[in-house]
Order: structure tokens, then sequence, then C-alpha cells
């Protein structure tokens, strides 16, 4: 399945590409695709919560019942934010920080390994997302931090930095202040939000 958004004049042609594989396709979902109108809405950055979800469900007499979320079937997307397929495939190493205690104002870069294991040369969007593991205030479950889109040739296997600034894992508290507060942090790289390869600790102290 290929999803063109505005393809414009030269989508009719772009779309011959990759169908024919003239051209290897390397992009990735920038929203996530429900299953139907009734799991709306679908999105990766959910709040963290400790109420559970328990979907409603169409009975055999042709009602509605809704459990605990306005949404039918299941919360899951279809496909997630990020996702992405290719030609080829690629698999990822382990993820390395330049430094797992860090202050509110530092930088640091995660850095990780990508193998194009397939026949087909192509292009990856390696994908970083960070979660607070216990915050002051309901935050998103994860959040997307940074990406990079790298070409492999088949067979290769590049090292991919991605930059990170601490003051972006901040929050604003119950005093509407924006704060990095002190903690763990997971930090992710994968393909999609939904298809994370590795992770790491970061610490704020």
């Amino acid at each position: 399945m290929v999803q063109q958004f505005y393809p414009s004049e030269e989508g009719g042609n772009a779309l011959a590409d990759i169908l024919f594989g003239s051209i290897n396709p390397s992009g990735k979902l920038s929203v996530s695709f429900p299953h139907d109108v009734g799991t709306l809405p679908a999105y990766y950055d959910f709040l963290n919560s400790g109420r559970p979800t328990y979907p409603g469900f169409v009975g055999a007499d042709g009602n509605l019942y809704f459990g605990s979320s306005y949404i039918l079937d299941t919360p899951v997307p279809w496909f997630p934010f990020g996702y992405g397929l290719s030609y080829t495939t690629f698999e990822y190493g382990n993820i390395t920080l330049s430094s797992s205690k860090v202050s509110a104002t530092d930088s640091i870069t995660a850095s990780i390994s990508i193998t194009n294991n397939g026949t087909y040369d192509g292009a990856e969007v390696v994908q970083l997302y960070v979660k607070d593991q216990v915050a002051s205030v309901a935050v998103p479950n994860i959040q997307l931090k940074g990406f990079e889109k790298v070409f492999i040739k088949a067979g290769e296997t590049v090292n991919v930095s991605i930059p990170l600034e601490v003051s972006d894992l901040g929050l604003w508290n119950k005093s509407m202040v924006y704060v990095v507060e002190k903690g763990n942090f997971t930090v992710f790289v994968g393909a999609s939000s939904a298809d994370l390869r590795s992770n790491a600790t970061l610490t704020v102290v």
C-alpha cells in the first residue's frame, strides 16, 4: 500500500517509480492511522495515566456500548506515527549516549549503528523518542525528540548520531513554570513510534 499526500504534478511519475521498483520508498507517517472512525482519536504521544482503557463495542443488538474511553474496538492505531516500509530491511545496533548523567542545560548525542541487510540500497528515517519515567504532572507516554534520514547501500553499516537538548525534556509544572525535573528518562531509537529497537537511560541530576 502506498499513501500519497498532495502528490502534485509529478505525483503520478513518483508513484509509478515506486510501484515498479525504480525508487526505494523511505517515507514515514506524520500521523497515526486509526482502524476506523470509532477508534479516534489515535495519536502516539498520549498522556500517561493510571486510568485503564476499556474500549467499547457494538453489541449483538446493534447498540454501541462504551467503556472508559470514547473509542470502540481498540485505541491502537492501524499504522502508527513514524511507520513506513521499504524494499529493504534495516537492522539496528545498540544505542549509546555521549553522557548518561546530565544537567538541565546540557546537550548530548545519541549514536547507533544501522545496517542495511537487504539487497537494495535505501534510506531509513532513524527516530529518537524520550520517555519521562516519573513526572510531577501527567506527561506524554513518549515524545519524538529527533530524527535523521540516512542513505545506506545494501550490506553496509553506518553510524547515526542524533543530537538531544536536555532542555527539551522539560514540562510545565503545577505552577505553570517550564522546568526540567531531575530523574530518569528512557531514550529510545527505532523505526517508528511502535517499533523501538534500542534504549538507554538518561539521568538528569
